[in-house]
């Protein structure tokens, strides 16, 4: 288990006393090069990640084109929720953004971490809170701004972040083409 990601329990679960040499074993950690896909459409989605650095991209194909809809940063978690849930093939695709470092769980180690530690699914359920709230949120923002207004709110929300996605992965996520973003980001400079 990464510091990273023991600080991440800690902060949401605080005061939990399950010791980190019991929780390691169900961990694993491993780093990802840019680019490289952790899940593809139509396959078992079997893990869950956690970034302790650098960013994945939810994303799915549509007509050739990858069309993303969630970041997941540093400390934050990412899987295909639904199908790592019914186990059914994922509906969606995760890559990695950056390099980045990521430790995950298997869909079996999961099922046992919460069975042998109850409280651990404390942790986990205000994970999938805040993933749902976020996703929640993004549809409604989504629906109720122009994209420009979507453009600022999500710059202003994530100044770090706007700076480190690519302008076709940014201007997928936001729904518009290349151009139209580099022409959102002209405007907004002056």
């Amino acid at each position: 288990m990464t510091p990273q990601l023991r600080q991440h329990i800690a902060t949401l679960v605080p005061g939990i006393a399950i010791a980190e040499e019991a929780l390691a074993p169900f961990f694993q950690t491993r780093s990802v090069k840019k680019g490289a896909l952790l899940l593809s459409e139509g396959a078992p989605c079997n893990e869950i990640y956690f970034v302790n650095s650098g960013c994945l991209y939810l994303f799915y194909e549509h007509e050739g084109q990858g069309e993303v809809i969630h970041f997941a940063l540093e400390h934050w978690w990412l899987t295909d929720y639904k199908t790592f849930a019914d186990n059914k093939p994922a509906v969606f695709a995760i890559a990695a953004m950056e390099d980045s470092e990521i430790t995950y769980l298997s869909r079996s180690a999961y099922d046992a971490l919460l069975l042998q530690f109850p409280l651990m699914a404390v942790y986990f359920n205000k994970i999938h809170e805040r993933a749902y709230g976020a996703a929640l949120f993004k549809q409604k923002t989504f629906g109720t701004m122009t994209r420009e207004d979507f453009y600022r709110y999500f710059s202003n929300t994530y100044p770090h972040l706007i700076r480190r996605i690519p302008a076709p992965l940014l201007a997928s996520y936001i729904g518009i083409s290349t151009e139209a973003l580099k022409e959102l980001q002209a405007k907004t400079l002056s």
